[in-house]
């Protein structure tokens, strides 16, 4: 990392879109503001992008840390590609995303995990719609292990006994 650490745009130039790319991989910063809008508004939960952005940055600023010249800076992988893109637009989406809060975390958090394993380790330089395509496969199963208790059942869908140790219908 530290023998293209000079040709690579700086922060500002990353942020606001003086960068060569693709729709949706510019203009960071104009990306987060719209996703900031979206939450404002709840018309998106900020579980999913904040599980997304916090495990990329977590991943990436662990592995900087041990290995420099191997693993690029978590600022790096936040403003560049289409990471803002996919945690406050893609990833969100209503039909292929978990319903609880505690799918939702688990989702951003292998969102987020497989966009840097795919990006350090892997033969694409992007690795985003791979990492949504293969969260969205796991989302029934994610959210078959995060069923939250339906009211007056135990986790295992038995009746709660009533109070008092009667039968809900006895007199």
């Amino acid at each position: 990392m530290a023998e293209i650490a000079p040709t690579l745009p700086d922060l500002r130039a990353r942020l606001i879109g003086l960068v060569p790319g693709s729709l949706g991989e510019t203009g960071t910063l104009l990306i987060l503001l719209g996703g900031l809008g979206l939450m404002a508004m709840r018309i998106i939960s900020p579980v999913i992008p904040l599980s997304v952005l916090g495990a990329l940055a977590a991943l990436s600023g662990l592995s900087a840390a041990l290995a420099p010249d191997r693993f690029a800076p978590p600022m790096l992988h936040l403003t560049s590609g289409s990471v803002m893109l996919c945690a406050f637009f893609i990833a969100t989406d209503y039909v292929t995303s978990p319903v609880t809060a505690a799918g939702k975390m688990v989702y951003g958090i292998g969102i987020g995990t497989l966009i840097f394993v795919i990006r350090s380790f892997g033969a694409f330089p992007e690795g985003v719609a791979f990492a949504v395509l293969l969260m969205n496969a796991c989302t029934p199963l994610i959210e078959t292990y995060v069923r939250p208790r339906i009211f007056g059942r135990t986790r295992s869908g038995k009746p709660l006994p009533a109070p008092g140790g009667r039968s809900r219908g006895a007199p």
